[in-house]
């Protein structure tokens, strides 16, 4: 358990946040795993005027789609559900066929067009009818621990970055304290989550490892199958490496922001970290 005389509570952070910048909005990013079930949770229920948000990246999960728009449903929470393609133009396939499927290097790309554009849309939305330098806070669930720490992603519960106020509520909450909440919240695990070890929000492929796409393909086979077809046609293109895959060194994409640049992808950086150690084990 985390020591909480010594570390902020949610409580605390957000109030710092709200006090600080004083947000025209304030979201709540529900992803559909289990970091995100707790965080969205406790937002929803302590901060008042807190509406969930959900991104559509156009390459996850159906069923992790449809469980946050039922969750929400039931709970009586506001949604705004933001397409990557719909809203923002942004089309993964289009994107793969032109570039080849992304590897590490590529994750930058990736999280640009799939997820940043979503919240600029999202913030733009908020601030209509308000001054140009307002901002908007969004929660999201990363939380402490040492992969997060050597990643520079450690301490630092709140950050602006222009119009965004981010922040991490629940940042200094073991996974026994968030998997405790969970449970006491009656809030039910997204089954996705529960068989795929995340959300399946979003599956571009980036940090994807030998044997990832058969653990895909068993949550959703048609995930498998549109992969499968993508996969023919990259490689037809030209290229010589599939979703699982890496592009030759220094790819299209070689320039890696930091974590704290990319914050709704710090799960996936993480099982990243994970992956290369135990390859180097």
């Amino acid at each position: 358990m985390s020591d909480q005389s010594s570390h902020p509570t949610p409580r605390e952070i957000i109030d710092r946040a709200i006090e600080q910048y004083k947000p025209v909005a304030i979201f709540v990013g529900f992803s559909g795993g289990n970091d995100s079930r707790a965080v969205t949770h406790w937002m929803m229920n302590n901060v008042p005027g807190c509406e969930a948000f959900h991104i559509n990246t156009g390459i996850g999960v159906e069923a992790t789609r449809v469980y946050v728009r039922e969750t929400c449903k039931a709970q009586g929470w506001p949604l705004h559900e933001i397409r990557a393609l719909e809203d923002c133009g942004q089309d993964y396939d289009a994107n793969v066929l032109k570039h080849g499927f992304p590897g590490p290097d590529g994750h930058r790309y990736m999280y640009t067009t799939l997820k940043e554009r979503a919240v600029y849309e999202l913030v733009k939305r908020a601030k209509v009818g308000h001054k140009r330098n307002a901002t908007v806070l969004i929660a999201a669930g990363a939380r402490f621990d040492e992969s997060v720490r050597r990643m520079g992603y450690a301490g630092q519960e709140v950050r602006k970055v222009r119009a965004q106020v981010w922040t991490n509520p629940v940042y200094w909450w073991s996974k026994a304290e968030r998997d405790a909440y969970n449970e006491a919240s009656g809030l039910p695990e997204n089954p996705v989550a529960k068989a795929l070890g995340m959300s399946g929000e979003c599956g571009c492929g980036a940090f994807a490892h030998p044997g990832e796409l058969e653990r895909w393909r068993a949550v959703d086979p048609e995930f498998g199958q549109r992969i499968d077809r993508l996969q023919s046609e990259v490689l037809a293109r030209g290229y010589t490496w599939g979703w699982e895959g890496r592009p030759p060194k220094g790819g299209f994409n070689k320039d890696q922001l930091g974590l704290f640049q990319l914050p709704l992808c710090v799960g996936c950086e993480k099982s990243a970290i994970v992956q290369a150690e135990l390859q180097d084990a």
